[in-house]
């Protein structure tokens, strides 16, 4: 998700996400990235990734099931946000993501 309306619709709406499917929220810098549950219908792990491509947090998200819906965030400044399936994943705060030099 490049853009802005892409990073707003993530990954609402979806019945389901396979083991190797999830989104990958890119900004345009570091900054403070948070996002809510709003519409989402599946858990999701969200990794918070700053521009050095480390891992700052992750947490299991359930879908939003009260208004307001709550924002979650990290401390750090992320630039990118991966959301993947409610399923275990070995990825872990301060482990280094490969493969996000080019975006």
């Amino acid at each position: 998700a490049l853009t802005t309306a892409q990073r707003q619709q993530g990954l609402m709406h979806r019945p389901e996400l396979g083991p190797r499917e999830g989104l990958l929220m890119v900004y345009p810098g570091p900054g403070d990235r948070r996002i809510w549950m709003q519409n989402v219908l599946i858990d999701l792990w969200v990794f918070w990734i700053d521009e050095d491509h480390i891992v700052l947090d992750k947490q299991l998200l359930r879908p939003c099931t009260a208004q307001p819906c709550p924002i979650f965030g990290t401390r750090g400044k992320a630039k990118y946000v991966l959301e993947l399936g409610g399923y275990e994943h070995p990825l872990q705060p301060g482990d280094r993501v490969e493969g996000l030099k080019d975006l």
